[in-house]
């Protein structure tokens, strides 16, 4: 079709890939303010409901290696987001349906798999569409992923239960002990939505879901008529004015593996506290209801959507290394509020939640992006990358899922530790790349140092 011009082409699947952003982000976010409904739908309890944490983090590592190897292999890079954006919408139609967390886990393991293979592939079709150029093309692709992060507890909001606490139902259970009819219904009930007509019915929740399952099959509408119209994918762009610089092996490998062990701490702090942050405060000493849970959720979403945003036009102005340096600054002060107050004061596990999603969200794209400028980011190290965020997704979360239950406080020392850990590892970097070269060495023999603030015109990616 001579309408599809290649410019047009590249903007339309480009849209497309903020649209499966959107919804990989919505799918992802989607688990921490639903986890106790999963729990009632399921019948057991905190501790065995974190397998479903587990089982999708595991998968999202496979996926995430699978999504690396098939995206390097082969330029029909839409028809693969198409099959794994179908797979998404199965998912989430299936998961609030699971008679057993043994059927939950199987299909958040298949839920996950298709994740990392998505956000594996976004992020490789984004670099190869708009090459040394992609720097606020793949700001923005971390920030509409940040927007579905925000929207998803908002959408499942009106379908949740409305949890009653142990201590509460035991006291309940006492005061009307000689209504035996009454008690049975209680003891049966410990979670329920009093919306719900009698009768046999889906939980609520499975609402929610359905309308988050929807919109990732749109997704894989969108994806298969790109498909049908230009199936290949070009593998990026060059420029006839640079050369990339050679480095050894030994330098890309030490760079590569402090970035997988940021990307490792922080992706799995943002994804355990994104996902706990809702528990934490019904459980916690705050005893604060599911419908507060998912609005703080939302709230660390919606800071967190709107730094990634902020970047975008900061990464213009402001070096990787200073929006780095800022960002930990600001997940600090949050990590710090969360430690010391947020168990006595209200207002502080709001601010907390706030300055962490504020802090935490640019830092896996600026980290990328960061040394991106001294080595070249391939498709295997996108698919490395991933599996960094998908080991940290997986042990961090389950972490924190385990003792949250006796020990509340758990989530702050959680996030303490990680921010800690992740000044270290930025120092490392920046003690490696304070003296190297940006590694395209432009042909009047200009130069970038680690920390020019120059160098952020040159390349975000």
């Amino acid at each position: 079709m001579t309408i599809f011009t290649p410019k047009r082409l590249r903007i339309i699947k480009t849209c497309n890939l903020y649209i499966s952003s959107i919804a990989s982000g919505m799918s992802m976010a989607v688990a921490g303010p639903t986890l106790l409904d999963l729990q009632h739908v399921v019948h057991t309890d905190t501790k065995q409901i974190a397998l479903v944490y587990t089982g999708r983090s595991s998968g999202y590592l496979l996926g995430s290696i699978i999504g690396g190897v098939l995206f390097d292999m082969t330029a029909r890079k839409q028809f693969l987001m198409t099959i794994f954006n179908f797979l998404i919408a199965v998912t989430m139609f299936a998961v609030p349906l699971s008679g057993s967390i043994e059927i939950l886990t199987g299909w958040m393991v298949v839920n996950g798999a298709s994740l990392g293979a998505v956000d594996t592939g976004l992020n490789v079709c984004i670099l190869n569409l708009w090459g040394k150029d992609s720097g606020p093309y793949y700001q923005a692709l971390h920030f509409v992923y940040g927007v579905g992060g925000l929207i998803s507890p908002l959408i499942v909001a009106p379908f949740l239960g409305h949890y009653i606490l142990e201590e509460q139902q035991k006291a309940l259970n006492t005061s009307v002990a000689f209504l035996n009819q009454s008690s049975a219904i209680f003891q049966e009930n410990v979670y329920q939505n009093t919306s719900v007509p009698s009768g046999p019915s889906v939980h609520p929740v499975f609402y929610g879901y359905a309308i988050i399952a929807s919109t990732a099959f749109v997704v894989t509408i969108l994806f298969l008529v790109v498909c049908i119209i230009a199936p290949l994918d070009s593998m990026g762009q060059k420029t006839g004015t640079q050369e990339i610089r050679e480095l050894s092996k030994s330098f890309i490998f030490v760079v590569v593996l402090l970035n997988f062990l940021l990307l490792f701490v922080e992706t799995g702090t943002e994804i355990g506290y994104a996902q706990m942050v809702a528990t934490y405060a019904v459980k916690g000493p705050l005893r604060l209801t599911p419908a507060v849970g998912s609005y703080l959720t939302s709230t660390f979403w919606g800071t967190f959507t709107v730094s990634r945003f902020s970047t975008i036009f900061l990464s213009l102005k402001f070096s990787n290394l200073s929006l780095i340096l800022f960002e930990l600054l600001i997940a600090s002060v949050g990590a710090l509020i969360l430690h010391f107050l947020s168990g006595t004061q209200e207002w502080a596990l709001w601010l907390a939640s706030a300055l962490l999603g504020f802090g935490i969200a640019p830092l896996f794209p600026t980290a990328i992006a960061w040394i991106e400028q001294y080595i070249t980011v391939t498709n295997k190290f996108v698919a490395l990358f991933a599996t960094g965020c998908a080991f940290g997704e997986m042990v961090i979360p389950y972490t924190i899922t385990t003792f949250i239950e006796e020990v509340p406080e758990v989530l702050s020392y959680v996030v303490t530790a990680s921010c800690v850990l992740s000044a270290l590892f930025i120092f490392g970097l920046y003690l490696l790349l304070r003296n190297k070269q940006n590694k395209y060495v432009e042909k009047e023999g200009m130069s970038n140092a680690a920390c020019d603030a120059n160098m952020t015109g040159e390349s975000a990616t």
